[in-house]
């Protein structure tokens, strides 16, 4: 049986696009595919911000290095990456429905500390109140899919895997999530993720 839904944050709970940050913040369009090119395609690079254990100039140091030609770029970006974070309309009625329909509701996030902080100052995470707990990347120095973010959530609010259903919109995160024993939802958008929720949890009634 379905006890407890796990949720992602980026993408998932909250909009950020890091293409529309450069954007706003002045890039030409071909700045921008450099960039992306540059920091975005090894998803590896932009985890290392995530995992919490470089401070912010060694961070804007270690994106530069993959491409030394972009460097104002690149630090430009940086600095406010952020710039772009916006909250979906459905997140607080979505974790309200669940917690009213006796879900608990929890957080798993892979977020570097600034960026959250920012996040929520612009008010993109405005949830934080309803949910019954949150693991963030930052935090640990682990990030999906690594399988110690996964067992860190389970472990620190005592959940059962297997009462447990994951929603990202990375599905190397999604599969991760059910080698531990979960449930996943691959997140394609809102209205699909509510049936898939709805079906997974009739299933395992």
């Amino acid at each position: 049986m379905i006890k407890n839904v796990i949720f992602d944050v980026g993408k998932v709970l909250i909009g950020w696009d890091p293409a529309l940050s450069m954007q706003m913040l002045g890039f030409s369009e071909s700045e921008i595919k450099a960039v992306m090119t540059a920091i975005f395609t090894d998803k590896k690079i932009w985890n290392e911000e995530d995992r919490g254990v470089k401070s912010r100039e060694e961070m804007s140091d270690y994106l530069v290095s993959f491409a030394p030609e972009l460097e104002d770029l690149i630090r430009r970006f940086y600095a406010d990456a952020t710039i772009s974070v916006t909250p979906m309309d459905y997140s607080r009625s979505w974790i309200t429905g669940l917690k009213s329909a006796g879900f608990h509701v929890y957080v798993l996030s892979n977020f570097g500390e600034y960026a959250w902080k920012r996040a929520v100052e612009l008010g993109a995470i405005n949830f934080m109140d309803l949910v019954d707990g949150a693991v963030r990347s930052y935090e640990i120095h682990h990030v999906k899919p690594e399988p110690e973010i996964y067992q860190t959530v389970l472990e620190r609010y005592d959940l059962d895997p297997a009462e447990c259903v994951f929603i990202d919109d990375v599905e190397a995160n999604a599969i991760a999530a059910k080698a531990c024993g979960m449930e996943a939802i691959t997140f394609t958008g809102y209205a699909n993720a509510v049936r898939e929720l709805r079906e997974l949890i009739d299933r395992n009634q």
